[in-house]
């Protein structure tokens, strides 16, 4: 009896405890390695960009010596950047990156009537670029306050025998703009190989207007290596590259398509780690 009586003391003063306990079940969060990115990207350059070389005696599609030449581009972009594995910093380290692109390059001689020339090239590429980030920061946008403000402007009209008189008066209310916008700052370098198909090549010869180029010597595509920075301010993207033909764009002669272009594009994703 007294083991049982002391079973039931013990009983007493252990269960309220037991029932009073809290447990506190610790949970980690894993977010995503790999963050995606798409967008829009379009740009231009102005001489030294395009067909190389652009004399009679080195290339067999041109029959003048070529000097002037301008180079546009557009392209749609997908992208993969990776987070960061060490503990406490923020933002990606390497990322893939690869777009459908469009290029035209046109050149002329800048000639006139009978003797004016011009080559033009549309390609269709398609780049696999390997990106390292450079620099990477998280921001937010700051408070800002506009004071009201007012400006008059008046104006006199002389009739002879009376003037008119008007005044006019714009008035600027102000307002306040609270911040705290999250965007992000990078700075992206890259490199890769691309693949560059033939769509649509036009000939100028002695003035009588562009025709379908079906010279046999043209080749169909080339392969070229592609490399530059990439600024990221938000969701613009500022783009300076240099592209480098690997193969030859005629089958006689080594012809090549080289040079720089400049891009402004729009991230439809926010940049935020």
């Amino acid at each position: 009896m007294k083991k049982l009586r002391y079973i039931c003391l013990l009983l007493v003063f252990v269960l309220p405890i037991l029932s009073q306990a809290q447990y506190t079940q610790k949970t980690q969060l894993h977010p995503k390695k790999w963050k995606f990115n798409s967008g829009l990207d379009v740009g231009a350059w102005w001489g030294g960009t395009g067909v190389f070389p652009l004399k009679i005696a080195t290339d067999n599609l041109v029959h003048s010596n070529l000097q002037y030449q301008t180079a546009y581009t557009g392209d749609v972009y997908f992208e993969w950047l990776r987070r960061k594995k060490k503990e406490g910093t923020v933002g990606p380290d390497i990322g893939i990156k690869t777009k459908l692109v469009w290029d035209y390059f046109t050149a002329n001689n800048n000639g006139s009537g009978n003797g004016y020339e011009s080559l033009t090239l549309n390609y269709a590429n398609i780049p696999l670029l390997f990106e390292y980030c450079i620099s990477f920061k998280n921001k937010v946008t700051q408070p800002r306050y506009i004071a009201p403000s007012s400006n008059s402007q008046t104006y006199v009209y002389d009739h002879g025998y009376y003037y008119h008189i008007i005044t006019t008066t714009t008035n600027n209310p102000g307002g306040y703009s609270p911040g705290g916008v999250p965007y992000s700052n990078a700075i992206f370098i890259y490199a890769g190989p691309q693949v560059c198909f033939l769509t649509r090549a036009f000939h100028n010869l002695n003035g009588a207007g562009e025709t379908i180029d079906t010279d046999p010597a043209l080749q169909k595509s080339y392969i070229g290596l592609v490399g530059g920075f990439c600024f990221y301010l938000a969701n613009i993207n500022l783009d300076i590259s240099y592209q480098k033909g690997v193969t030859s764009i005629s089958n006689v002669e080594n012809v090549y398509v080289n040079g720089f272009l400049f891009k402004v594009g729009f991230n439809l994703s926010r940049r935020k780690f």
